[in-house]
C-alpha cells in the first residue's frame, strides 16, 4: 500500500523544523508498503520560491495548498492518505475538508487555531495596525541581519532548542518577512470570513483526530465546545504549542496520533 502523508505548518512556515516530528509520525505508524511524506510552506513562505506578493491572506494560502494537494495526489495516486494540520495549518485542513474528505482518510488537527480570540487579540492588532506593523518589520529585519542578535531573539522567544539558527537563516528569505506580515495583518477579517469555528463542526468525527497542548496561547479552554459530536481528541499535557521545536513533545504529539490511527483501523 502507497501512503502519503501531508503536513501543513504553523505561521510563519519553516518545514525544518517538522521534519524530526514528520520522520517520528512514519516511524511510529509503522506502515507497510512505500510512505511518502511532505510538509508545505505557506504561500510566499519558501526557501526554494522567491515570491513577491502585493497582498497575502488566509484564503490565498488555503487555495494554493488545495492545488498542491490535489498535485500530490493526482501524481503519486496514493491508496491512503492522511493530512496533518498545526496551528494556522489546523485551520488551513479545516477549510480543506470539503474539498478533500472524500480523498483523504485522516484529518489530524494539533493545536486548533480556529481564528483570534480574547488569548491573542492584542497581539494579533500590533500587526493590523500599519504603524506598529511598520516598527515590528524594521524590529525584525534589523535582529535577522547579525546572526549571534537573532540566535538570541529566537532563543528568548522560544527558549533552547536545535533550531534557534536555522529558523532565522530560513525567514530571512527574500520577500518572506513581508509575506508573512502581509498574511497575519488580515487574520481579523479572514477569519470572520472562513469561519473556522462553523466549518470545524462539518468534520467526519471518524476522521478527524484533535490534538490539543495545554495553557495553550493560540487556543483557548473552549475550542473543544466547537468540535464536531463525538469527535475524538486528546490533550497532551506534556506538549507546548511549538512542540515540535522538542523531541520529548513532538514524540508524545507523534504517539497520540499514532495511537489513535492503529486503534481505528
Amino acid at each position: 500500500m502507497k501512503t502519503l502523508i501531508i503536513l501543513i505548518p504553523g505561521n510563519p512556515s519553516v518545514p525544518g523544523i517538522y521534519d524530526p516530528f514528520l520522520n517520528q509520525v512514519v516511524q511510529d505508524l509503522n506502515l507497510s508498503g512505500e510512505v511518502i511524506s511532505k510538509i508545505l510552506p505557506h504561500l510566499g513562505q519558501s526557501n526554494t520560491r522567491s515570491m513577491k506578493l502585493e497582498k497575502v491572506t488566509v484564503q490565498d494560502v488555503i487555495v494554493d495548498h488545495e492545488r498542491t494537494i490535489n498535485e500530490l495526489i493526482e501524481g503519486h495516486a496514493p491508496e491512503q492518505i492522511f493530512l496533518i494540520g498545526h496551528s494556522l495549518g489546523s485551520a488551513v485542513t479545516i477549510s480543506l475538508y470539503r474539498e478533500f474528505s472524500s480523498k483523504i482518510d485522516k484529518f489530524i488537527v494539533i493545536c486548533p487555531f480556529l481564528g483570534p480570540s480574547p488569548n491573542n487579540t492584542r497581539y494579533l492588532k500590533m500587526f493590523a495596525n500599519p504603524i506598529t506593523r511598520l516598527g515590528m518589520k524594521g524590529i525584525t529585519y534589523s535582529g535577522l541581519k547579525i546572526p549571534k542578535v537573532s540566535h538570541q531573539i529566537f532563543k528568548k522567544w522560544l527558549g533552547e532548542n536545535p533550531f534557534n539558527e536555522h529558523i532565522p537563516s530560513e525567514i530571512s528569505k527574500p520577500y518572506y518577512i513581508k509575506n508573512f506580515f502581509s498574511l497575519v495583518s488580515h487574520y481579523f477579517s479572514d477569519f470572520e470570513e472562513l469561519n473556522i469555528k462553523g466549518r470545524v463542526q462539518e468534520m467526519d468525527p471518524r476522521k478527524a483526530f484533535f490534538v490539543f497542548a495545554p495553557n495553550d496561547y493560540w487556543v483557548p479552554d473552549n475550542t473543544i465546545e466547537f468540535l464536531p459530536n463525538e469527535a475524538s481528541f486528546q490533550h497532551c499535557h506534556d506538549i507546548s504549542h511549538d512542540f515540535c521545536l522538542r523531541e520529548s513533545q513532538y514524540q508524545s504529539v507523534s504517539k497520540a496520533i499514532s495511537d489513535h490511527i492503529k486503534n481505528a483501523i
